[in-house]
Formats: C-alpha cells, structure tokens, sequence
C-alpha cells in the first residue's frame, strides 16, 4: 500500500442550506513521487465539493490535506436523514492502489409549507366550490389537516379530502364545498365570510380567508319579465273584445246571409255532386296509394335524421378539472429562467383561474406568454401573492405552450430567516378544464 488516507471527521450533523468543511489526510508511504485525484461517491457528492481536487506530487513520506465542503441545498431535492459517503484517492502512478475512507453526513429536518385558498371568494344560489393548494418545501413529508368554520354558523363544509400527506417539494390540493343551509327565494345577495385552516401537527394553524356570495333562487329580473308577461296577456285581452270579436260577429251574419242565398243553388248542383262523387271515391283510391308511399319516404327521413343526432352527439367532448403549477426557483439576480407547460395531442386546456406567488419578496418582472401574446406583465415587488380570475378562459390548443419567464433583479431577504435565499422563487399556479374528444357513439 503506497497511501494512506484519513478524514479528520467520519460523522457530520447540518441544516439544509449551511456548509460543513472537513480536513482529509493524504500521506505517500511509496518510494517515488506520487499525484492523487480525489472525489466524493455517494449522495452528498452531488452537494460536496474537493479543494484541491487533483494534487500533482507528493514526496515519499510526506503528507498533504485536503478539504472537502459539504453544502445540502435548501429545498425538496435533499431529503432529511443520514447518508453514507467516501472520498476516494486514486494515485496516479499506481491507480489499483486506491484507498477510500468513509463517514455519514445527517441532514437535520426543516419545515417549509405554505397554503392557498383559490378562488377566494364564490357566487352561487346552492353553494359554490373552492380549492385549497398545500406547498411542501421543506425536506421531510408534512400532514396538513384541513377545517372550515363560519362565525354565524351558515354554511355546510364538505372537504375532499380532509387530511393532505405533501411529500417534500410536491404540492397538494384538496376540494371545498361550502352550502348556504338556508336558502330564499328573493331579495339581495348575502355575503358569508369564512375561514379554512390549514394545521400540521408541529406549526401554528394558518387561517385562509374565504367568502360565500349567496343569491336569490329566484332571479332579480323575474318579477319584471312577470309583469311585462301580465301586461301582454291585458293586451291581448283588451285587442279581442274591441277589435276581434265584433269583426268575427259581422263576418259571421254575412256568411249567413250568403249561404242562404246560395242554398237554392246547391239543391240544384246535389244532382250533379252525386255523379261526381263516384268519380272523387275512385280518385280517393289513388290518393290512398299515393299517402302510402309518402309515408314511408316519411319513415326513411325519421331514420336519417336520428343517424344526424346520434353523429352530433358522438363529437361531444370529455372536460375535466385541470391544475398546474409553474414554478421558477433557480434564478440568481441579474438572471431570466422559465418554465413552460405544453397541452398534450388531442387535447384543449382552457385556463380561468390564475395565482401568482412572490414569497420571499424578490424584485424583478413575471411575464406569462402563449406564443407571441404576453398574457401577464408583472413587476414582483408588487405582491406577494396574487390572484386573476375570468369568466372566458384562456383556451390553448394542443401542442402549444404556456411560458413562465422571470427577470430576476434583485432576491428577497423574508424577515425572520437567518440565511438569506440565493435566488429567486416565483410560481403560477393555473386552474381551468382539460377538454379531450370523446368516444363516438355506438351505432
């Protein structure tokens, strides 16, 4: 064996986010002079850098160090625990020879997580729906349990599901059916604030504020449209006895008058109506055969008109309920990233909801694209979350994109944190419809 190495320290404790260094011994028990090249296996060698990481000649019986710096990332990438690793020394002249020592690095748990109602406020004369987005960017899994209470006790919550497990770096949502239990037929719509909140067992419960807009059942135009129906039956009422009824009265006398008249005359025509009457029943005959074959080219029409429908309503469409989360996380100051989303083949996303999150207040501008159109211009500094919500959604076809670019100026410092993030951290979260053809119909 012609080296020997040694780690000042087999066993490390950090947080996500710090630096450990740690001295390694390299001595050339050989008889010539030797290099070395040095790496980290394991996991931490993705986070762990060598100084220097190649020496070019080291006497016989001498000794040299090394160091070697481990620095976890803060985020979801790097779970808490315990990893094993070696740092391996490979000679140059006699690379069979290798030596690796090894030690445990523990990453220590953290825990980062933050909710969002969405929308925040609802319409409807039943209830409406609500959508609750759980964040996980801590290292260790989080349970979050979800409640929804009213100060005046005049909603139904249902809560789909109630309990959320986020893994770390992953989000989660949940559903929130709020129903008025008291609906009314008429009168003006009635706001119901109400609270969601969001609590894992190891934090302090956060409280997402939320409203019910409840409407009447009966629509503020109905008693109009009743009237104004009421007001037209008067006229129609009034039209026909004055105007109508007389003019049918005098119409009538007159046609008497005239069929007396004539009465003689068709005494006189019976004769010849009898004659003729024998000629019609052979017409009659005809005509029967005539009404048959209308009637089944009537029959055959049915059949082709119901082959129409059943074709129209094969081309309807499958829609389901769609969520995306864009997420640019990476960017240093003075840089721009993005992130995209492309719509799968055969398929329409349509986008009404949008949420725009800042949390660590960093200074910059969001730009949301779909093609060549800019949908969103936002300067960051503005908002630390931020939602848009329309009622004609933003339809993209199949194979197209939707662009998130982020022009980092400046990383926000969050009051409170002792290490300041190293760059920007900007997400969108969209919600709409996926809209897929569906099967055609059997025949």
């Amino acid at each position: 064996m012609t080296t020997l190495a040694k780690l000042d320290s087999t066993s490390l404790r950090l947080d996500a986010g710090s630096e450990a260094v740690v001295p390694l011994s390299i001595r050339n028990t050989g008889t010539i002079v030797e290099g070395y090249r040095i790496e980290v296996l394991g996991t931490p060698g993705a986070w762990a850098t060598v100084e220097p990481a190649q020496i070019d000649g080291l006497y016989p019986d001498t000794s040299t160090t090394a160091s070697i710096t481990f620095r976890p990332p803060k985020d979801g990438t790097v779970p808490a625990g315990s990893f094993d690793f070696g740092v391996r020394v490979v000679p140059m002249e006699h690379p069979e020879e290798a030596v690796i020592p090894e030690g445990v690095v523990e990453v220590l748990p953290y825990l980062d997580t933050t909710a969002e109602l969405v929308p925040r406020s609802s319409h409807g004369r039943r209830g409406a729906t609500h959508q609750v987005a759980v964040d996980n960017r801590g290292n260790v899994p989080v349970t979050v349990n979800l409640a929804g209470t009213d100060d005046k006790s005049a909603l139904i919550f249902r809560i789909q599901p109630p309990q959320l497990v986020v893994d770390p770096g992953q989000a989660a949502f949940a559903k929130v059916h709020v129903k008025p239990i008291r609906s009314f037929w008429r009168g003006a719509d009635v706001t119901h604030p109400f609270v969601v909140s969001a609590a894992t067992e190891s934090t302090t419960p956060v409280a997402l504020d939320g409203s019910h807009v409840q409407t009447a059942i009966l629509p503020k135009w109905f008693f109009k449209a009743l009237l104004a129906l009421l007001a037209l039956l008067a006229l129609l009422a009034l039209l026909w006895f004055t105007v109508l009824q007389p003019t049918i009265e005098s119409a009538a006398q007159a046609a008497v008058a005239e069929e007396r008249q004539e009465a003689v005359e068709a005494a006189e025509q019976a004769q010849q109506a009898a004659e003729q009457a024998q000629q019609a029943a052979q017409g009659a005959q005809s005509a029967a055969e005539t009404a048959g074959n209308s009637a089944a080219a009537a029959e055959e029409r049915v059949v082709e008109v119901e082959d129409a429908v059943a074709s129209v309503i094969g081309g309807s469409e499958i829609v389901t309920p769609a969520s995306i989360r864009l997420e640019v996380a990476d960017g240093q100051g003075g840089s721009t990233t993005s992130a995209s989303h492309t719509v799968p083949a055969d398929t329409t996303l349509r986008v009404t909801d949008w949420v725009f999150s800042n949390p660590q207040g960093d200074f910059g501008r969001v730009v949301v694209r779909h093609g060549e159109d800019v949908v969103f211009d936002l300067a960051l500094e503005n908002f630390r979350t931020v939602d848009f919500h329309f009622q004609s959604p933003l339809v993209v076809p199949d194979g197209e994109s939707l662009v998130v670019e982020v022009d980092c100026r400046q990383v926000g410092a969050p009051p409170g944190v002792e290490t300041p993030p190293a760059a920007c951290d900007t997400a969108v979260l969209l919600g709409g419809t996926n809209a897929v053809p569906a099967p055609p119909a059997a025949p």
